[in-house]
């Protein structure tokens, strides 16, 4: 079961008022908007989360961000403490949601939009 909403002419993604009734709702929303349907899957709210590894993480939040902007990024299985035995879940999967590395110095000029990724502790 979904919501199906419409801005016509409008933006295809979900205003900060669909978001709040879309979350009441706990459905996903269909928005159809310029001739496309867009899917948005419910996410909680981006801040306030409760850190849980795996369903409330770094990741999730980093997808569930880009989510809502409309870009679709896979869900990797992932274990507890994948950072302390040499993994790196983000670099290892990056081509694969569509991310690819460029030079620091390119993104602090504005060239790229850029998403900076800092380990700290551990």
């Amino acid at each position: 079961m979904a919501l199906v909403h419409s801005h016509p002419g409008g933006l295809p993604w979900l205003s900060e008022a669909d978001r709040r009734l879309q979350i009441k709702s706990a459905l996903p929303w269909w928005l159809v908007s310029r001739g496309d349907i867009h899917k948005f899957r419910c996410v909680p709210h981006l801040t306030g989360r409760r850190f849980e590894h795996g369903v409330t993480d770094c990741y999730t939040l980093f997808r569930d961000a880009y989510h809502l902007a409309g870009i679709d990024m896979p869900d990797f299985h992932r274990e507890d403490d994948w950072w302390c035995n040499g993994q790196n879940l983000y670099l290892d999967n990056m081509e694969a949601t569509g991310f690819y590395r460029v030079p620091l110095s390119l993104c602090t000029a504005g060239r790229y939009p850029a998403v900076l990724l800092r380990r700290i502790g551990g």
